[in-house]
């Protein structure tokens, strides 16, 4: 669904905001379609706009919502929900250690597969994280 991928790009780009409002249009249009990993995935994607835009309480309740519906006997879906779980756990000082810890895991889980993209995102996310981080285990 494009309004996924335009949502993306606009939190990518530092447009939280409009793009909470784009993903939310988007899945209340999709809700109907019963396509439940690209509801997850889209959840996700939600999750991290709100994140982007410092809406922690909605970031983790939709990242949960998301790690709770998706099928995530996928390695790159596991990546990648842990990847944003851990993300969304680096925003709060109070749960930065259990979101360098998921990190860890989901780096572990990157090598494993041979998932270079997600193990260079997950190795960017872990240097913004406030404080000193060490490299991703392999």
């Amino acid at each position: 669904m494009r309004a996924w991928g335009v949502g993306t790009a606009l939190s990518k780009d530092g447009n939280n905001d409009y793009a909470v409002r784009v993903m939310e249009e988007a899945i209340r249009e999709f809700e109907g379609l019963a396509e439940q990993d690209d509801w997850s995935v889209a959840q996700q994607k939600l999750a991290l706009a709100h994140r982007g835009s410092g809406n922690l309480d909605a970031a983790l309740r939709l990242i949960d919502v998301a790690r709770s519906t998706g099928i995530t006997d996928a390695p790159m879906q596991r990546v990648r929900l842990d990847t944003a779980y851990g993300h969304i756990l680096l925003s709060d000082r109070a749960t930065l250690d259990d979101g360098l810890r998921v990190l860890d895991d989901a780096a572990k889980r990157a090598a494993q597969y041979g998932l270079t993209h997600q193990l260079r995102s997950i190795t960017d996310i872990r240097r913004t994280a406030d404080g000193p981080a060490s490299p991703p285990p392999r």
